[in-house]
């Protein structure tokens, strides 16, 4: 029974459960912590199959023996505030079940400059280990990177239109969770002081939101949510075309790779 073990952000949520959508012969098995509310919400509401295991039981893999066997690993939103935390959780994570599993694939990116290392790190494993990356073997630099499809398109995005403009781009799960994050990522203590939260954007030179369109529709409010960030903070609306393109391809790549080397095919 070969078997993938993801080690993922919470921000990927809507991209992990289009996976799953999408694939028919998978066993799902979600570690459960306080992590995983939000996309328990979404697997149930669109009546994909799974299975809750604790994380002391990550090593018995309780799939069925037929089945490809997905073992999902949720991490808090807050790590993504500070790169050596980040880092230290993500390694300790892998290091603690890793060699339990035939494939281990992260979703994250860069995040800080401290996972572009993270491949050559776990080699020693001798199982696939993968981070998210483009079409061009580039590893994505976050979450809205890799809602780009490449490090060029986001680039592109993040020059903006004019000089001294800057963009705050939102996914669907950024957007769901923007004042989460303005917290996290040291903007305001308080992200409903309005006024305050508009002057810290005004000094940090932003005047656009980036509404990130994946395609996907598990957040059923993300239009409406941009309208009102952008009513609030003053801000002109840029739109952007994105995809689940990296998270996609990245997920069947390693997939396909574990079963060629357990002499399968992608099913």
């Amino acid at each position: 029974m070969p078997s993938l073990y993801i080690v993922s952000c919470r921000m990927f949520e809507d991209e992990l459960v289009h996976i799953f959508e999408e694939e028919k012969n998978i066993d799902l098995l979600i570690v459960e912590n306080e992590n995983t509310e939000g996309i328990e919400n979404k697997l149930n509401e669109h009546s994909i199959k799974y299975k809750k295991i604790s994380p002391e039981n990550i090593d018995r893999n309780p799939g069925k023996k037929e089945d490809f066997i997905v073992v999902l690993h949720l991490l808090e939103f807050a790590l993504d505030a500070e790169p050596s935390l980040l880092k230290d959780k993500v390694y300790r994570t892998i290091e603690e079940n890793g060699k339990y599993f035939d494939g281990i694939l992260v979703f994250y990116g860069l995040c800080g400059n401290v996972l572009g290392s993270l491949e050559e790190d776990f080699a020693y494993l001798n199982i696939p280990v993968r981070i998210l990356k483009d079409a061009y073997g580039n590893v994505v630099d976050d979450c809205i990177c890799a809602a780009f499809g490449n490090r060029e398109s986001y680039m592109e995005a993040m020059q903006g239109d004019e000089r001294g403009e800057g963009t705050y781009f939102l996914t669907p799960m950024q957007a769901a969770n923007w004042r989460e994050m303005l917290v996290l990522a040291k903007l305001t203590p308080d992200p409903n002081d309005i006024e305050m939260t508009k002057t810290v954007f005004d000094y940090s030179g932003y005047k656009n939101v980036g509404k990130v369109d994946t395609g996907l529709h598990y957040e059923k409010d993300f239009e409406n949510t941009v309208e009102e960030f952008a009513t609030l903070f003053g801000f002109k609306k840029r739109i952007f075309t994105g995809s689940t393109k990296i998270t996609d391809q990245n997920y069947h790549s390693i997939k396909n790779d574990i079963l060629k080397k357990s002499g399968q095919f992608e099913i």
